[in-house]
């Protein structure tokens, strides 16, 4: 283990202890990156269905590309204002969000340009 990490079962200052892991339902939600994250939870809910057609796993994995989306812009617009970024890391949450949306069903989809026959006649006999 790194140096600078200390263990889930330690106290800040040495003691060992329970500690109180934190979840997104106990952030109160006002930052940006918050909303971003909610904002985007919900958009990628809706276009599964609905939370009601998701499984709980379903429902973890959409809550992991919402984070891993929201550090990926924050290290894009870090980089876009000129601070250094490491673009290993930028790679790294790329790659990641993207193996999750495809967990998800992230697939390619096609417009259909065919036109409606009420359209096709009128365009013909003008």
């Amino acid at each position: 283990m790194p140096a600078d990490t200390t263990e889930m079962n330690a106290k800040p200052d040495g003691d060992k202890g329970k500690v109180r892991l934190l979840c997104l339902a106990d952030l109160d939600g006002r930052t940006r990156a918050a909303q971003l994250v909610g904002r985007t939870i919900d958009a990628i809910t809706a276009d599964l269905g609905g939370n009601d057609n998701l499984s709980t796993g379903e429902q973890l994995l959409v809550r992991n590309v919402a984070m891993t989306a929201a550090m990926s812009e924050d290290l894009a617009a870090r980089w876009l204002t000129g601070e250094p970024v490491d673009p290993a890391v930028f790679c790294t949450l790329g790659n990641a969000e993207r193996r999750l949306l495809e967990t998800l069903g992230l697939k390619r989809r096609q417009n259909d340009v065919t036109p409606n026959l009420t359209d096709y006649l009128g365009k013909r006999s003008a």
